[in-house]
């Protein structure tokens, strides 16, 4: 929803938004002129003159329709239209050529970096990222030039709200549970949004992820696979870590990240086909992806305070938590790595269970806080609890694992372990990352 309202602040729009919590970028969207209210949404929010009214479909994940919400029902009173935010994001890309950036991992780093690509190749493009992106100065933009930068979520198949011209799929994984059920219906919406790019288009897909490599022949348009492999369009060759510079060859084009981890040479294997496709040089390329910087929570290093690093990353399944930690090895050579993990939503915990307990385990100490509420029924919360994830990692690694009642007993319990150059990596999509930083500001003091 920040993206939009950066979107349409940047072409002249007066925007009024709400939110049941406060959230790290609206100072930045009331200096852009946004008007925005923190806490219960209420009827009186809703300006007489407003034109258009956008929800997510976060106010319907308990099973509530949108018409339960007291600022939706104001508006349908005031007769003016409303729009479900992936809708409305479909109608914004009908001006632009719109590159949606879509797949179960990696879409916020993909879609950052391309967005980098194109603005590094004067090309003025839109943008919309499910993060704050420092080198756009929010979570949006609104350029000029003829493309549009969409990051498309899979979730309640809202990405098909999003037809593109050009799509990127990074890869087709086991999530969302709650809404899906299995993988097979997973990859039935994938197919469904394939079939959305005309056949002039372009599908730019991870050719190593063998979920996506098999519906791929569903496309009309033409298809780039990338990856590793040998059988890809476009291949990774020569990786090389050099200290905490990636660099890898893609043909006889060497290219280099400041940031380590080969998820992130598969995210910018995307973003190169899809630059070049449009024109962009592999010099331009190079310049972008060199002095690329990141979005926040992705392996975002907030700073080391007395020789303890802290770093915090939104990685809340268990292979973004898998690519995540073997990252964090290469850059951290040596070093006590801690995680503090946040699960998000007991349905998700209780499905990938397993999964969890053996990608956490990468770590040297796990501390698991606990388990922030999305969407989740009381049956839910029951069957599942952060001790339970604790135990069943301690089962197979002997007291590498705790489960701590709150934030603030976290960080009593770190103060009397951290060590000179040990490592904190706050994981998880829920209150976790406000807590880092809070922690960090403690450190300080």
């Amino acid at each position: 929803m920040q993206a939009i309202a950066d979107v349409l602040l940047g072409m002249g729009h007066q925007v009024t938004g709400s939110n049941n919590t406060d959230f790290s970028g609206r100072e930045r969207l009331e200096r852009l002129g946004a008007k925005i209210f923190v806490g219960p949404h209420l009827a009186d929010h809703i300006p007489l003159d407003i034109s258009e009214l956008i929800y997510t479909s976060a106010i319907t994940r308990a099973g509530v329709a949108e018409t339960a919400n007291p600022e939706v029902a104001r508006a349908i009173v005031l007769g003016v239209p409303v729009a479900k935010r992936s809708v409305f994001v479909g109608k914004l890309m009908a001006d632009k050529i719109g590159i949606t950036v879509s797949g179960t991992h990696g879409k916020t780093t993909t879609a950052t970096l391309l967005t980098a690509i194109l603005r590094e190749g004067q090309l003025e493009p839109s943008a919309m990222i499910g993060a704050e992106v420092e080198s756009i100065g929010g979570c949006g933009v609104f350029g000029a030039g003829k493309y549009m930068v969409v990051e498309a979520c899979e979730y309640d198949r809202s990405f098909l709200d999003m037809p593109p011209t050009i799509a990127v799929i990074t890869n087709i994984d086991s999530d969302h549970l709650d809404y899906y059920q299995n993988l097979s219906k997973i990859k039935e919406a994938f197919v469904q949004f394939i079939k959305l790019v005309p056949p002039n288009g372009l599908v730019v897909a991870c050719g190593d992820d063998k979920n996506l490599r098999a519906i791929l022949p569903e496309a009309s348009a033409k298809v780039i696979t990338y990856g590793f492999n040998n059988d890809n369009d476009l291949i990774a060759t020569d990786v090389k870590g050099i200290n905490t510079h990636t660099e890898f060859k893609v043909g006889d084009q060497i290219f280099g990240l400041p940031l380590p981890g080969r998820h992130l040479i598969l995210n910018s294997l995307a973003a190169i086909a899809v630059a070049r496709q449009v024109g962009v040089s592999d010099e331009t390329i190079y310049r972008a992806l060199s002095n690329f910087k990141g979005a926040a929570r992705r392996f975002e290093i907030l700073g080391t305070i007395n020789g303890i690093t802290l770093m915090d990353d939104y990685g809340h399944h268990p292979t973004e938590i898998r690519a995540l930690l073997s990252a964090a090895r290469d850059y951290f050579l040596g070093r006590k790595i801690w995680v503090v993990f946040q699960p998000h939503q007991y349905s998700r915990t209780r499905l990938l269970f397993n999964d969890f307990v053996d990608s956490l385990r990468a770590a040297d100490e796990v501390i698991v806080a606990p388990i922030f509420a999305v969407g989740d029924t009381e049956a839910d919360k029951q069957l599942v609890s952060s001790e339970q994830l604790a135990l069943a990692i301690n089962q197979i690694d002997s007291n590498k694992a705790v489960a701590l009642p709150d934030f603030p007993d976290i960080s009593a319990y770190l103060k009397t372990k951290l060590r000179r150059g040990d490592v904190v990596i706050s994981l998880g999509a829920g209150k976790n990352s406000e807590w880092i930083h809070q922690f960090k500001n403690e450190l300080t003091g």
